[in-house]
């Protein structure tokens, strides 16, 4: 139910379509966690486990248009650094992500025009999903860092929530919101449940909000979303008292072999704890939780439980 709400709530952002998408079947609506809007093609709301194809109403770059001007509130120049990299979070946590022709300046990509194609993801709250992990983690006294890892749609944001939620019902957690999707902040008050004892560093770039994070707040734990090529600054947070949390893109465990960010942080002791997510029926349900003490322990992995040379405890799944 608290789902399809969210859903309601999302599709009020793509004004020219709220009503096709109204009509969606309720099953539909209760489970969506996309809706896809393609200049000249149906809209369609997708799920986990399927995809809903909205017939009889095709999008314009008109209809399309009109979506990106209500994201920017009317002020397309407000969202000028939201637009050069693709995609806006919007009011309620939910994300929109964008195509069109890039435009270049000094081989640089300043911003798209002609956008032909909007991917709304709808924000989703589900209390509970990350209890059996932190059990398994960060209640173990050599607990230093965990990776939260999965293909895209995997759940990984909803189950790092629920795990920073969890966090700070018991100490003081720093959440580094680059992209608004986790606290879901708005006019300052977060609209998700992030937790009592947790401080939300709102749209602060990564590597700013780590080292303001290290230096005011005296967190505990710090949370982040989707490492990047920060990697290395998280890295600092190594021997200081203060444990990651955090997600990267891998679709299995042979990909965080090869992953650069992984690697780095399994080496130098940031981290410990790796966690792989399952996609489809399956979204946000952990395939296995692996401990690790060096990256050398991820060469020649498989896809399977392998990774860390039989250091893994098997949550459940395949």
């Amino acid at each position: 139910m608290e789902q399809a709400k969210r859903y309601y709530d999302a599709i009020t952002l793509l004004p020219p379509f709220v009503n096709v998408l109204q009509a969606v079947p309720r099953q539909i609506a209760e489970n969506a966690c996309e809706v896809r809007v393609r200049a000249g093609r149906p809209i369609t709301v997708e799920t986990p486990a399927e995809r809903h194809i909205c017939a009889g109403v095709k999008a314009t770059m008109v209809d399309i248009g009109k979506c990106i001007s209500y994201f920017c509130d009317y002020s397309l120049y407000s969202c000028e650094k939201e637009l050069s990299e693709g995609w806006i979070t919007l009011r309620g946590g939910h994300r929109a992500g964008f195509t069109g022709t890039a435009v270049m300046r000094a081989d640089k990509m300043t911003t798209i025009k002609d956008i032909s194609s909007i991917d709304l993801r709808i924000a989703s709250e589900r209390k509970g999903s990350a209890e059996k992990l932190l059990s398994l983690t960060a209640l173990e006294k050599d607990f230093r860092g965990l990776l939260i890892l999965g293909a895209p749609m995997s759940g990984k944001t909803t189950v790092l929530r629920d795990y920073a939620r969890l966090l700070a019902s018991f100490a003081r957690v720093a959440v580094i919101d680059e992209r608004g999707e986790l606290a879901a902040v708005y006019n300052g008050i977060p609209q998700n449940d992030i937790g009592l004892n947790s401080d939300i560093l709102d749209r602060f770039p990564k590597e700013t909000g780590i080292m303001q994070a290290l230096r005011s707040l005296s967190p505990e734990y710090i949370v982040c979303d989707e490492v990047g090529p920060e990697y290395e600054r998280l890295s600092e947070c190594a021997g200081r008292g203060v444990k990651l949390i955090l997600t990267a893109h891998c679709g299995s465990m042979s990909e965080a072999a090869d992953n650069r960010a992984v690697r780095y942080l399994t080496d130098c002791g940031a981290v410990n704890y790796t966690a792989l997510l399952m996609s489809g029926e399956n979204t946000g349900k952990p395939a296995g939780l692996w401990r690790t003490e060096k990256s050398e322990d991820i060469g020649g992995c498989g896809c399977g439980s392998d990774l860390y040379r039989c250091r893994s405890r098997v949550l459940g799944g395949a």
